[in-house]
């Protein structure tokens, strides 16, 4: 790298030096003899650095007669030191020759002009380092426009150089241009490569160049700054890509010449990078290739690691293949550089087994080129995973299709095997996935999938259905047989279909229909009617494409009326529950659910799809009907272990409601009660503090003659407060019937009284309310209080207690006279 910042230092010395020599001239009168010398010093220094180049060579052992034009190149490339030291050395010599004129203000400018031209070339460098082409390519196109612009403004500035004369501006022009061959002969030979960055240095020169020695202004102007800027882009896109590929090249069989196989490896595998396809470096690096001596280079690791083994891979294979049928000589070279490669590289040796089961083949050596094809086919061979993969199709069409004598001693034997149909069934797809008419891989295709059996797909499938697989033409494989006449081969298309549908879940439904279509078995059509089934769900309907999700709808709809008919209950409500997913036919489909679920004796869910058909259709005749039937079958056991599940679409309004019914009538027999009490039961489970739920079941089991539970309970409701109870009306309910138990029947007078005087703020309270509770104070024997409401009573005239309470109020009012 620092020989590299040398070279661009110099460079920019150069620039900076022949500048001064041009502004030391005096622009009235500029010396032609002093120009030439200076040239005459460059020359004569450049003359000297070829000759020791030259003599250097020869030392090295190149003889120029063999190919003069190519030594003189080499002879520039290799002594790019000492050219370098004689043009530059040169230069600053023809300057120094030349004494300076004190009387020259410019003569005091050498300094500035040799460090102004090093921090010139040390800014090309660090323009060079710039990795993206395209900004590297406009930044040297931008500097060089800003040189060009810089010099002519100083140039034309009165308060610069401000050279007027057209003779003086002819001369420096001409002057500009002479240095150019010198300033590209330095880029040309130098150890660093050529980039954008020393052209455009040159086109930018060569602007000013023609721009001062244009004949007049106007037109032709445009066209100085035009030509080089049209070089700079041709000579970077175009010459300079193939410039580097040659120059690296040539060093490359330089080095090569002289045994440095380090260098010469690092020139060829640079000049490839720039253009992989070039012929002249590929051939050099083969030759180098084929003379490399691995024990010279057993201690030179350094080098062994920069030896491309890849390209002798490619180089061997194009020995073997490439080229029809290989000659004696270019199969031992390739077997001489399969060696290397595997001496050095052992995680290449699936690479080089497929070489060299192909050189053994075009060598007869049959036996063993049929041995080296088994190991590499066989997955246990601890091959690197990666580069087994990449030769394994041409591995498997040499076993199987290419040569008679190895398919004879591997053939369908070795792809029998587990695993391998499968493997080699990969390796095609991928070579067909990039070059889909590829004639090789389309008959091996043909030839390995004809072959194919269920065993051997469900066996590489054990993990999930192979990638490198081809489901499509095994479905069109399938559908070709499946109908076929021959049991045998329709047999064939049913287990193509079948693995087709393993791998294609979103074409499933059709493909397992079409099976379920194509048998005559009922059980048989089933499971494949079941696996439609899977593959909608495994997608999911949404997903399907529309012919897919009514095939799957058919399907579903005929899996329900076949378990049905056969007593499968779950399953035909497992599978009509699926199909109800679409949205539609909601109301029969829980039309149907409910029946399914009585038949499978489950009341419950019967009755829950019946609650939520009537979501749909509150006045449904038959679901009002099923509604009565289910309710009365619900056993509350069940119904509380999934009590907090079916909060939601329980009726506790309903079991009420029919409770009350029931009550109302005047004589309802046993059963009737019974079932009014089983739905407040049911109703109790899902809300078992609920007030209403709780009085019906109390008055049911007053009615059934169960009083003692029937009070309890009503107490239950009298304990809650009036202002927290769910339900008031019913809270009103139970203290009225308290209070004519506590009145009546267990002679409670005093708790009677406080249900009385409780309910009398109830809209429904009236005189027969304050008739009871003058009861209760008379029982009470607190006459005054019983005469106060008996009194209360009979200002109701019409009221059938009217004459009652009078005669009490007489009867209390003598007996307190009495007393």
């Amino acid at each position: 790298m620092r020989s590299v910042q040398f070279e661009y230092v110099l460079k920019g010395v150069f620039l900076g030096l022949w500048t001064f020599v041009g502004l030391r001239q005096d622009p009235a009168n500029p010396s032609w003899n002093d120009l030439l010398r200076v040239v005459a010093w460059m020359s004569g220094g450049l003359g000297i650095g070829l000759c020791v180049s030259c003599i250097w060579q020869l030392v090295r052992g190149y003889r120029p007669g063999a190919n003069p034009v190519g030594f003189l190149i080499l002879v520039l490339l290799e002594g790019s030191f000492w050219i370098y030291l004689g043009i530059v050395g040169g230069l600053a010599a023809g300057i120094l020759d030349d004494r300076p004129d004190t009387s020259n203000p410019h003569d005091y400018w050498l300094g500035y002009c040799a460090v102004g031209g090093a921090v010139l070339g040390f800014g090309f460098y660090q323009l060079r380092q710039v990795k993206a082409w395209t900004w590297r390519f406009g930044l040297a196109a931008a500097m060089g426009a800003l040189l060009v612009a810089v010099a002519i403004f100083s140039i034309d500035s009165p308060d610069r150089l401000n050279i007027t004369d057209q003779t003086a501006r002819h001369t420096l022009g001409y002057f500009v241009l002479l240095g150019l061959p010198f300033f590209y002969l330095l880029t040309f030979c130098g150890d660093a490569e050529e980039s954008e960055i020393e052209i455009a240095a040159l086109c930018a020169a060569m602007a000013l160049g023609f721009w001062l020695t244009q004949a007049a202004k106007g037109t032709f102007e445009g066209v100085c700054f035009l030509g080089p800027a049209l070089l700079y882009f041709v000579y970077s896109t175009r010459w300079l890509p193939g410039l580097k590929v040659f120059k690296h090249t040539l060093r490359g069989y330089g080095h090569l010449h002289v045994g440095r196989i380090r260098d010469a490896l690092a020139s060829f595998r640079r000049a490839r990078e720039i253009n992989p396809k070039s012929q002249l470096a590929t051939d050099g690096l083969w030759e180098l290739h084929k003379r490399v001596d691995i024990q010279s280079l057993a201690n030179d690791p350094a080098a062994l690691e920069l030896l491309d083994y890849g390209f002798c891979l490619d180089r061997a294979g194009t020995l073997l293949i490439g080229s029809g049928t290989p000659t004696a000589k270019a199969r031992a070279e390739a077997d001489g550089m399969l060696e290397l490669v595997a001496r050095q590289k052992p995680d290449t040796a699936a690479r080089v087994d497929y070489l060299r089961a192909v050189s053994q083949t075009h060598a007869k050596h049959f036996d063993t080129a049929a041995d080296t094809l088994r190991r590499l086919l066989d997955p246990e061979t601890p091959y690197d995973a990666r580069l087994r993969k990449s030769v394994l199709f041409p591995a498997w069409d040499l076993a199987l299709r290419l040569h008679p004598e190895l398919v004879s001693r591997l053939g369908e034997a070795e792809v029998a095997k587990p695993g391998r149909r499968i493997e080699a069934i990969g390796a095609v797809e991928r070579i067909l996935r990039n070059a889909p008419d590829d004639p090789s891989a389309v008959e091996l295709k043909r030839l390995l999938y004809a072959n194919l059996t269920e065993p051997e797909f469900v066996s590489a499938a054990a993990s999930g259905p192979p990638t490198d697989f081809n489901y499509d033409y095994v479905e069109q494989l399938g559908l070709a047989l499946v109908d076929d006449a021959d049991p045998g081969q329709k047999a064939r298309g049913k287990a193509f279909l079948r693995i087709a549908g393993r791998g294609l879940p979103d074409r499933g439904p059709a493909i397992f229909r079409k099976l379920a279509d194509a048998t005559d078995d009922p059980d048989e059509a089933r499971g494949y009617k079941e696996q439609v089934k899977r593959a909608g769900v495994t997608v999911g309907p949404k997903n399907l494409a529309p012919d897919m999700r009514a095939t799957y709808f058919q399907t579903l709809s005929e899996l329900v009326t076949d378990a049905d008919a056969r007593g499968d209950y779950d399953a035909a409500i497992g599978d009509l529950r699926l199909y109800m997913e679409n949205g539609k036919n909601e109301l029969d489909g829980y039309r149907k659910l409910a029946g399914l679920y009585e038949k499978n004796r489950d009341p419950l869910n019967a009755l829950l799809m019946t609650e939520t058909g009537l979501i749909y259709n509150g006045k449904d005749p038959d679901f009002l009907a099923k509604k009565d039937k289910y309710y009365y079958s619900v056993e509350p056991d069940r119904l509380e272990k999934v009590r907090d599940k079916v909060q939601g679409y329980f009726d506790v309004d309903y079991c009420v409601g029919k409770a009350t019914q029931i009550l109302s009538q005047k004589e309802p027999d046993l059963d009737t009660l019974d079932w009014g009490y089983h739905l407040v039961t049911l109703a109790g489970v899902v809300k078992p503090k609920h007030a209403g739920v709780m009085v019906a079941k109390a008055r049911l089991l007053l009615r059934k003659g169960d009083r003692q539970d029937g009070i309890r309970i009503l107490e239950d409701v009298r304990e809650i407060p009036k202002s927290k109870v769910d339900d008031e009306e019913a809270w009103y309910t139970a203290t009225r019937i308290l209070g004519d138990l506590y009145l009546n029947e267990l002679e409670r007078p005093d708790l009677a009284v406080q249900c009385f005087l409780d309910f009398k703020d109830h809209q429904k309270a009236g005189a027969d309310t304050l008739y009871k509770i003058a009861q209760c104070y008379e029982a009470m024997k607190e006459p005054k209080k019983a005469i106060q409401f008996y009194e209360t009573v009979t200002a109701y005239e019409g009221h059938p207690k009217y004459w009652d309470a009078t005669e009490a109020v007489r009867r209390l009012k003598e007996g307190t006279t009495a007393t």
